[in-house]
Order: C-alpha cells, then sequence, then structure tokens
C-alpha cells in the first residue's frame, strides 16, 4: 500500500525504516540508563552499604532518577523516536504532530500516566507503545492527506502555523477518540490494560501442561527470545511463566542438601540467569566479544566497548537496542540459537557431574564466573560460563561478519548513487541537496559529512597528482587532486567530497587545508628537484565568498617555502559569472602576489570569449567534451583551433585535459596545443610516485 512507503525511500516500509531510526537514536539514553542502573545495583555489599549511608543515599536517589527517566522509561523515548522518524520521512511538515499525537493515543489506549498503579513507559510496556506508535502514525498519514483534500480547512491569508494546525485538528480528535475507545474495550474484555500482559495471559495458558524439565527449558527460552527479538520484554512477558516452572528449583535443592540428601533438580530460574542468559537477553556478552573479535566497522567496536561494561552486569540493553539485534532478520538465528544451546550445553554438564546442580540463588548484575562459582559452590560453575561464552562467541562471529558486509554493500551502493546524482546535478545545473531531509540517501550523507570532518581534523586526507606533460616530452606540471579513501566506501568523488564540506559549512576548512598540503608535497619535491613546473590547485566557488579568502590563503603561504615550483589556482567558469567588486578584487590580489590564474573547462560555457576581456589568466583549460569529440566533431576542432589562436595572441597558455590516446595528442599538437594532461601520460598517483616517476 502506498501508504505504507516512504515518501523519500518508495520501495521502504516507513514502520520498519522508523523503527530501525528510532532505536538508534534512543542509544545515548539507553547508555546512561545502563550505567545508572549498574552504579545503582552493582554486586558488592560492602559498596551497596557505602552508597546507603553516603550523603544520607542522596546519590542512589539520583542514580535511581536518572535510571527512571531514561531506561526505566524506554517506552515513552521510543514512542517519541519512533514516531519523529516517521512523521520526517511521510510529512516532514507534520513530524511534530506526528510525535505528539503518538504519545497522547498511546496515553489514551492506556487510560492515563499511571493505570492500576503501574508506570506505562515503563520498559515491560515497550511493545504496546511500539504497536500503539505504529498505529497512530498510519492512521494520522491517512487523515492528514484526507484533511487536505478539505478546502473549509484552509483558511486564507492566515498564518502558516494556524493553517496546520487547524488541518490537524480532525485527524488527531478521531485518532485520539479511537485509541481511548480502544483502551476501555480491551480492559474490559480482558481485564488487563497492557498488551504485554495479556501475552503474559496467554502464555500461561500455552505452558500450563509442561512442567520445569529440558523442554519446559527450551521453550521458555525460545518464546522469550522471540519475544525479546521483536522488541517485546521477553523476561517480563513470561516472567509468571518462569516463577511457576522454575523458581522452586532452587528451594527443593536447599532442602535436600540441608535433608543430606543430593540435589535432584537442573532447572532453576538462577540456572538460565547464571548459565544461559550470559549478559543478559540473547547471551549478548558473546555478541560483544563477537564484536570486539570480528566487527571491522569503528562504530561497532566502539558501541562493543561502551555496552561491554553493562553487559558483564547483565544488563543487555544498549547491546541488543544498539547494534542493533532487535528487528535485524540477520541476527535472529544467532539471538535465538545462542541461549538455546546453553540450555544445552549446561543440561549435559550437570547431568554427567561435570558441574554441581545450582542450589543457590544469586544477584542478577554478578559477572560471569563469580556468579557460576556463587551459584553451584565450585569453580567448574565459572568454568562452564566460560565455555559456553566461547561457543556462544563463535556462532555470533559469522553473523556479525554477514551483517557487517551487508551495511558496507548497501553504505558503498549510497555512495555510488550520491555520485551519480551530483554528475546529473552537474548536467542539468541542480545539484541535490544532500544533507536536505528530502534528499532519498541523506542518512548516508550525514554520514560521510561526519566521518569527513573527523578526517580533515586528522588531516588523513591526502593530494594525488596528475602529471602535465609539454608538446616536447618535457615535464610543465601537475594537477593537484583531492584524494579521500574512505575506509568503508572506498575512494570518494572529489565533487561529492566538495559538496558534502559545503553543506556542511566545512568547505573553508577544506579548502585551505588543500592549499597547505599543496605546499607541503612541493617542499617534499624540492628535496628532489628544483625542477620549474607548476602545480594547479583547485579552487571551489564558493570559497571566495568567504571573508578575506585571500588574505587567509597569503598568510598561509608566507609559512613555505616554494622554490622554483610555481602555484597555480584553477577556477571554474562559475567564479567568473559574477562580476561583482569582490571576485574581481580577490582574482586581482591573487595575481598580483604572483599566483597564477587557470580557467578550467574553457570553451564550452555561456560566454568563456566574453571572461577574456575582464580577466587575465596565465593558462586556460580546454573543456573536457571538446577534446573528447575532437577526433569525430569537426566544430569541436575548429573551437579549439580559435582558442589556439587566442591564446597566441592574448599570450597564455592552453592544457588540454583528457587526453587519452596517441591520435588525440598528435591532432591537438598540430593545432598548436602546447600541453597536455590525461590517462595517455598517466593517471593521478600519490605524491610518492609522482616524484619517483617524473622528478627523479
Amino acid at each position: 500500500m502506498k501508504t505504507f512507503k516512504s515518501r523519500k525511500n518508495p520501495g521502504k516500509s516507513i514502520a520498519v525504516l522508523s523503527i530501525k531510526q528510532g532505536l538508534t537514536l534512543v542509544i545515548p539514553f539507553l547508555i546512561l540508563g545502563s550505567f545508572a542502573l549498574l552504579f545503582q545495583s552493582f554486586p558488592y555489599p560492602p559498596y551497596q552499604e557505602f552508597m546507603s549511608d553516603f550523603l544520607g543515599g542522596r546519590i542512589l536517589s539520583i542514580l535511581t532518577s536518572v535510571y527512571n527517566i531514561t531506561l526505566g522509561s524506554l517506552a515513552l523515548l521510543l514512542t517519541v523516536t519512533i514516531s519523529l522518524s516517521f512523521g520526517k520521512m511521510a510529512e516532514t511538515n507534520e513530524a511534530f504532530y506526528y510525535a505528539v499525537t503518538a504519545v497522547v493515543s498511546y496515553m489514551a489506549f492506556c487510560g492515563g500516566i499511571t493505570e492500576n498503579k503501574e508506570y506505562i513507559f515503563g520498559p515491560e510496556w515497550v511493545f504496546t507503545a511500539m504497536c500503539i506508535t505504529l498505529a497512530s502514525c498510519i492512521l494520522f498519514r491517512i487523515g492528514v492527506r484526507a484533511a487536505k483534500k478539505i478546502e473549509a480547512m484552509h483558511t486564507v491569508g492566515a498564518e502558516y502555523l494556524f493553517n496546520l494546525s487547524i488541518l490537524n485538528l480532525a485527524p488527531i480528535i478521531i485518532i485520539t477518540l479511537l485509541f481511548a475507545g480502544a483502551g476501555v474495550l480491551l480492559r474490559q474484555w480482558t481485564g488487563v490494560s497492557n498488551i504485554t500482559n495479556f501475552g503474559s495471559f496467554l502464555f500461561m495458558k500455552a505452558f500450563r501442561h509442561l512442567s520445569g524439565n529440558l523442554t519446559g527449558a527450551l521453550l521458555y527460552v525460545l518464546f522469550s527470545h522471540v519475544l525479546w527479538f521483536f522488541g517485546i520484554h521477553g523476561t517480563n512477558t513470561l516472567d509468571a511463566v518462569a516463577k511457576r516452572l522454575f523458581e522452586p528449583g532452587v528451594q527443593v535443592n536447599q532442602a535436600l542438601l540441608a535433608a543430606g540428601k543430593m540435589p535432584t533438580e537442573i532447572y532453576s530460574k538462577s540456572f538460565l540467569d547464571v548459565f544461559v542468559f550470559l549478559g543478559g537477553c540473547g547471551a549478548a556478552l558473546c555478541l560483544i566479544f563477537a564484536l570486539l573479535i570480528a566487527a571491522k566497522k569503528s562504530h561497532n567496536r566502539k558501541l562493543a566497548k561502551v555496552a561491554g561494561v553493562s553487559v558483564l552486569f547483565n544488563i543487555s540493553e544498549v547491546a541488543v537496542f544498539g547494534f542493533p539485534v532487535i528487528f535485524n532478520p540477520v541476527m535472529f538465528l544467532p539471538f535465538i540459537l545462542t541461549p538455546l544451546v546453553f540450555v544445552l550445553t549446561s543440561s549435559f554438564a550437570m547431568y554427567t557431574g561435570l558441574v554441581p546442580y545450582v542450589t543457590k540463588s544469586v544477584e542478577w548484575t554478578v559477572p560471569i564466573v563469580f556468579s557460576g562459582y556463587e551459584a553451584t559452590g565450585s569453580m567448574t560453575g565459572g568454568l562452564l560460563q566460560a565455555v559456553n561464552l566461547v561457543i556462544g562467541t563463535l556462532i555470533y562471529i559469522p553473523f556479525i561478519r554477514y551483517s557487517e558486509a551487508k551495511q558496507t554493500r548497501s553504505f558503498q551502493e549510497e555512495v555510488r548513487q550520491m555520485t551519480k546524482d551530483m554528475d546529473q546535478g552537474d548536467e542539468t545545473g541542480h545539484r541535490p541537496e544532500l544533507l536536505s531531509d528530502d534528499y532519498v540517501h541523506n542518512y548516508a550523507a550525514r554520514t560521510l559529512a561526519y566521518d569527513l570532518k573527523n578526517e580533515l581534523e586528522r588531516g588523513c586526507l591526502t593530494l594525488h597528482y596528475q602529471v602535465q606533460m609539454a608538446g616536447d616530452g618535457s615535464l610543465y606540471g601537475a594537477e593537484a587532486l583531492l584524494r579521500w579513501n574512505h575506509p568503508v566506501a572506498g575512494y570518494i568523488a572529489p565533487p561529492l567530497i566538495i559538496q558534502l564540506a559545503y553543506e556542511s559549512r566545512l568547505l573553508e576548512k577544506l579548502g585551505y587545508f588543500i592549499i597547505e598540503k599543496a605546499c607541503m608535497d612541493i617542499q617534499e619535491m624540492n628535496k628532489v628537484s628544483d625542477q620549474e613546473i607548476r602545480i594547479s590547485v583547485n579552487i571551489s566557488p564558493n570559497q571566495l565568498e568567504q571573508k578575506d579568502w585571500s588574505r587567509h590563503v597569503f598568510k598561509l603561504l608566507s609559512k613555505y617555502d616554494l622554490g622554483n615550483k610555481q602555484m597555480v589556482f584553477e577556477f571554474t567558469e562559475r567564479v567568473f559569472l559574477d562580476h561583482s567588486d569582490k571576485v574581481a578584487g580577490e582574482l586581482k590580489a591573487v595575481r598580483e602576489h604572483g599566483i597564477e590564474i587557470s580557467m578550467d573547462d574553457f570553451g564550452m560555457g555561456h560566454g568563456s570569449m566574453v571572461y577574456l576581456q575582464d580577466y587575465s589568466f596565465e593558462e586556460v583549460k580546454l573543456d573536457g567534451r571538446l577534446v573528447r569529440q575532437l577526433l569525430d566533431n569537426e566544430r569541436s576542432r575548429n573551437i579549439v583551433s580559435g582558442i589556439v589562436e587566442m591564446a597566441k595572441t592574448l599570450k597564455f597558455h592552453v592544457v588540454a585535459e583528457f587526453v587519452e590516446t596517441k591520435e588525440q595528442r598528435d591532432l591537438l599538437r598540430d593545432m598548436g596545443c602546447n600541453v597536455f594532461q590525461g590517462y595517455y601520460y598517466g593517471k593521478p598517483v600519490p605524491l610518492c610516485e609522482f616524484i619517483k616517476t617524473f622528478l627523479r
């Protein structure tokens, strides 16, 4: 259905995308809440005594408050982040109303902030909140589209926000009443207000014929993790089942020991907590170790390091929501399989007598090894946990690698599409705004822009040099070309880099970096050869709009001794379309400081010839389209001949780019062109290779 598709990604479901984005946006609050819970519940008695006494327990109260408003309010956080993500993809202007409508609808469904003294924004309400959020967003989108067709909803001359509010009034009223009514009916019919609680009622019915044996343990672990995978707090949902099937296990074993008999019960709630749920749901500690071992993406390794601390104490939300595992089809199998395998390995170890039965309940925050020893009274309990950890990590590793490979392919494809969009924009004269909410690949573009900022700060961008040869075979110079080898996407096209820098306000910094990097490279060239050659640097038109651009450039250049190397600034035709005093002044200042000016893509613009009347050049570079068509297009040859004749009169050099064959080179030389650049002479190469090939 069209209603359920993203406005910017027509082939993708808004529901799926909004859940994915909502989970990602909530990560900072998960981390904060997890650490608050950890410091609040750290399993060391002297620490707990100290925290209770220190400042009258006020620190514990602060930690409790932080937990309650973050991880303890996960349902509220996800309602806001998912609905905002949905709204931005559906109707950007109404994104605020999507969020508010979702929150109001959810509270209306539940009957208020609290229902039966239960906090409706707690983690156990996540599934209910996500269901209501998505349903309200879908209905709101339908309602808004219908309301826009009613002319009476629009007041001519009224403020935009007033019209927007009136337009959304009817959908908000209808949706709120609809969910309020649905909540009342559900409570009257079932006696419970939370869909998750209703699920617990159903599972109690489904598990009524099972007992606390291997089959019961396997089914309990299976269903609780299936629920977790879909964002439902499986442990809470099946809490009543766990209490009926497994809670008596430890008490029975303790009673038998007190009577001088051997324990008989393998399965207990502590058995599951200690040996199956290593690090929380999905054996999250195994996921963390797999990420640390196999993950190649820096953000996944960082997540593993941050989440690893909390997971060590069995707080798994950051790991499973942050990676994410939840709603990630690739991670479904290891997330379900790993704890099921642990049930079997741990059962075998205890049944064969390798590890004693669990005879003591253990605080849920006690870390691995310590909890195994405490539960069984034997170091073999800790050893069993370590064996399970290795097995689980090995299960997760191939899925981590596959997931990252899939993410990499997807990101690379988006970058390729951005490059195509840039090329099409250059042809039509309308480049896309890559960081705009309306651009299809804006999240990938924002990722690149953020990476570009970090790479600039670390000085990781480089320049490659493409040789320019004179007609007599001597070295004329080289063009410095920006190169960024992204660790995931590979080499990024320079026009894409420039556009990202411009939109993210990094262009000024990038421009100065390129000039300074060229100066540093020239100094390296001078160590090998004092030959007089020209080094061309591309200057973006937008850089001339910066305040005191030329003054900053000259200050930068004054720090370096360029020797016999001539610095050349290449400007595209767009610079010369602006006949402002500022542009003219900047270009004049550049020439006065001994920097030569080259006009790029000359010959096919709106007024290339006219610019020669207003500006002075030392060099023009033929438009690549002229050179490519030279052999087959007589008019291109005539244009080039005319430019060459003018060059003789006005005394500037003509550089032919994109020279790829001997036939092109020979024809250009016969026409009087005296400088060539292109693959026929060489591709852009790193500085060290350029020096080795052309300067030694």
